[in-house]
């Protein structure tokens, strides 16, 4: 593989998994960690040992956020235990321009390579904020928005 112009950065994931919490608790808890310095969170349903049905709760971090982090997986779960594995995550680079629709603002996230936009994709909660102001149904915001983004992609202007 050839260096291109993303970025690499050596993270970390914190894992658990847990068979005896609440849903929404957890549901609750990924805001939270996100919040507090994870650059994502998820769970991702399992079958554990016995049978039982659990969730994997997986939190990408920074290494001078993972103490933190952990301390708020064993106060907010019923974590008994957290396996920390390193990765390394390659990254296009992204920048954010602006478009207008019904006369709002909304963010568009530009991710490119070697030079060239890949990919415009609005801001949902931009366009869930204009959908709200200006009464219209989020799905046509949405495709509204898409379709001004689209003047960011090569040959499509």
């Amino acid at each position: 593989m050839t260096k291109s112009d993303w970025t690499i950065d050596h993270l970390i994931v914190l894992q658990t998994d847990i068979d005896d919490e609440s849903p929404e608790v957890l549901a609750a808890v990924i805001p939270m960690l996100l919040n507090n310095g994870a650059l994502d969170a998820h769970l991702t349903p399992l079958m554990m040992k016995k049978g039982r049905p659990g969730q994997r709760l997986e939190v990408l971090c920074r290494e001078e956020n993972r103490a933190d982090l952990l301390r708020h997986l064993f106060r907010e779960t019923s974590t008994l235990g957290v396996k920390v594995l390193p990765i390394e995550r390659y990254a296009l680079p992204r920048r954010t321009e602006s478009i207008a629709v019904d006369g709002h603002d909304i963010r568009v996230k530009l991710a490119t390579l070697d030079g060239e936009v890949l990919r415009a994709v609005p801001e949902f909660e931009d366009c869930q904020a204009v959908a709200t102001k200006t009464g219209r149904p989020l799905r046509e915001v949405m495709d509204a928005a898409r379709a001004k983004a689209r003047r960011f992609l090569p040959n499509i202007g």
